[in-house]
């Protein structure tokens, strides 16, 4: 049973420079770059910049990945009216679309779902908008709730599509979107869940993480990610969403479904055995590799790209691959970070 492999079904995203998924890959494949400075319908980044990285209530970074547009939304189409939807945080709109993306490209329709016990499962970091709200007394209205709070995200999934499956947003820092594939897959390996949507959104709204991890010294003063470099200084922060439909492979095959890969997944936990909590623990990290090639028989040779994300307390391994293992490997190594 815990052998039984875990399908993608589904995929729909959106990120700086690409509104979809065919999109995405151009920009994958033509290896562009877009980090920019922070644009001024987000905020007076000139008021909080100082190139001196000591300097109090500061950043020393003027850029990240940003998405264009991430005010106009359909509501209708989701079947959010005009006053609530004037409340809803852009993560909970980017989310549904994505979502959207995701079974259209799966071919499931909403009749399809509707009623199953299918898992939401969506992981976030960030609240930027509701500091928006919040400041401001003369918006809160009967929406202001689920408007702003993180845990509506998955919520409204399953409100949307009348998904009877558990319906989690999780927060394990910047290995979020990750975890949530490890819980789905676990639902789908009990039988707790018949299929799951999960993934991960991030808008940046808010100066103010900004500063916190500038003064945390996280940040690349350049605004660009050097990784397995000399040069690296730290990351930059981006915004997006992704979101993948999985199934057991032996019931998506039974269904018929589109199967993009399946997925082998495991987390780790580094206690207390680095300091401080954002520092990776070496040990952790090769035994959760090493534990994850021998429980799933992975054959090294045969891996053919790597992702990975320092800064961890949390980690996970993903060993992604299509049907016929010796044409495509992909290990996704997503470490989670206290920002």
């Amino acid at each position: 049973m815990a052998d039984e492999e875990i399908s993608i079904v589904g995929v729909g995203c959106r990120f700086p420079g690409a509104d979809n998924l065919r999109e995405y890959w151009r920009v994958l494949k033509n290896g562009e770059n877009h980090v920019k400075e922070v644009p001024r319908d987000r905020w007076n980044h000139d008021a909080f910049y100082d190139s001196d990285i000591d300097a109090p209530g500061k950043t020393f970074v003027r850029t990240a990945g940003f998405l264009e547009s991430i005010e106009e939304w359909d509501h209708r189409f989701h079947g959010i009216n005009e006053v609530e939807a004037e409340l809803v945080d852009p993560q909970q709109r980017i989310v549904l679309d994505c979502v959207h993306m995701a079974l259209e490209d799966g071919g499931l329709t909403k009749k399809d779902i509707d009623g199953t016990n299918t898992g939401v499962y969506i992981g976030s970091m960030t609240d930027d908008y509701i500091n928006f709200v919040l400041d401001d007394n003369s918006v809160s209205s009967t929406y202001s709730v689920t408007g702003t709070h993180n845990s509506v995200i998955s919520a409204r999934v399953s409100y949307a599509y009348n998904l009877l499956g558990p319906a989690m947003t999780l927060d394990t820092a910047c290995s979020s979107s990750l975890v949530t594939v490890d819980v789905a897959s676990q639902a789908l390996i009990t039988g707790r869940c018949s299929m799951c949507i999960c993934g991960g959104v991030n808008i940046i709204m808010d100066p103010q993480l900004f500063i916190a991890l500038s003064k945390a010294r996280m940040l690349s003063p350049s605004g660009q990610c050097k990784t397995f470099t000399k040069d690296a200084d730290g990351y930059a922060r981006g915004e997006g969403c992704g979101i993948v439909i999985l199934k057991k492979l032996t019931d998506a095959v039974k269904d018929g479904n589109k199967i993009w890969g399946t997925i082998k997944c495991g987390t780790n936990q580094d206690g207390h055995m680095v300091t401080p909590i954002t520092a990776p623990s070496e040990v952790q990290q090769i035994k959760l590799i090493n534990d994850l090639y021998e429980r799933h028989n992975v054959e090294k040779q045969k891996i053919q790209v790597i992702e990975a994300h320092g800064m961890l307390y949390l980690s996970q391994l993903f060993n992604v691959f299509s049907q016929d293992a010796s044409m495509f490997k992909i290990v996704i190594f997503g470490q989670a970070c206290c920002c």
